[in-house]
């Protein structure tokens, strides 16, 4: 049983998965790769504190000792950029994983039970109703911003998503026949829901996992960059911009830098997502059997 569930969540053999990655997926990986080990070792690899102020070296152009200049403080540019990843992968991946595990549980218990789906998609369409990033600003205010507030403002409004996902699947998959067999049999619900149920889930949420995170990185810049997300002391894209707003015209590399950081890092993920989506999906694989 177990591994038929197995070859139904993931379908290709890996010759064929090797076949289906392509170019992009692999530099997006190695993109990614290295701002995730940039973000973890940021104390060895930064040549300089990304907070250590030089009134001296305000707006200094690009040099040995930094890389990429300094902005109106004196800071170093390349330092502030390769501490920003920590932030932004932290609050993502951190997002990302509670948004999936409340998404499943309440999507799980919203398919499967028929009166719990009347209640819990309502206030699921409500949430979804509201602007994903104005939801985020209003919790923040609240709340205050550091970056459990921030990761929970970013998860919130991402838990509709995974529910009508998780939902939509659970709804198709309680009408098969093994499903009526366990319930048939006197099974427990919580068996049958996490037995039987969720590996039916595996794919689909491992592909709308990459989004959210996306989603939720750059979210967090927004929200920085607005003056809502984590404080300005903390070095994050979206704040190093935010900062960089007054000197654009006149340094428009303060803006430069942590954009396409932050860039590359949205896009390495949405194609790995993508590629992730084409190894996954059965029936990709059933048209190449």
């Amino acid at each position: 049983m177990a591994d038929k569930l197995i070859r139904g969540a993931f379908p290709l053999s890996t010759g064929k998965l090797a076949a289906r990655v392509g170019f992009a997926p692999t530099v997006s990986a190695i993109v990614l790769l290295l701002i995730v080990l940039g973000a973890i070792f940021a104390p060895y690899v930064a040549p300089h504190d990304p907070i250590m102020q030089d009134p001296t070296a305000r707006l200094a152009a690009p040099s040995a000792e930094y890389p990429l200049g300094t902005d109106n403080y004196g800071r170093d540019l390349l330092s502030r950029v390769i501490y920003g990843a920590r932030v932004s992968l932290i609050i993502g991946i951190g997002a990302t994983l509670f948004a999936v595990v409340l998404g499943l549980t309440i999507g799980l218990v919203s398919g499967f039970f028929r009166l719990a789906d009347a209640i819990v998609m309502r206030i699921m369409d409500g949430l979804m109703a509201i602007p994903s990033v104005l939801l985020a600003i209003a919790i923040v205010s609240l709340m205050g911003a550091s970056i459990w507030t921030v990761m929970a403002a970013i998860t919130i409004p991402e838990i509709p998503r995974v529910v009508r996902l998780v939902r939509s699947i659970v709804l198709s998959a309680r009408e098969e026949p093994y499903v009526e067999a366990a319930l048939s049999l006197g099974t427990s619900m919580p068996r049958i829901l996490w037995r039987h149920l969720m590996p039916n889930t595996f794919a689909p949420l491992t592909v709308q996992a990459t989004y959210v995170c996306a989603s939720a990185i750059l979210t967090e810049a927004i929200l920085s960059f607005l003056g809502a997300g984590v404080s300005t002391e903390t070095p994050t894209w979206g704040n190093i911009m935010a900062e960089a707003r007054l000197y654009f015209q006149l340094k428009p590399s303060l803006i430069l830098w942590p954009g396409l950081a932050l860039s590359l890092c949205i896009l390495s993920i949405n194609l790995l997502g993508d590629a992730a989506r084409d190894v996954l999906d059965p029936r990709m694989g059933k048209r190449e059997a």
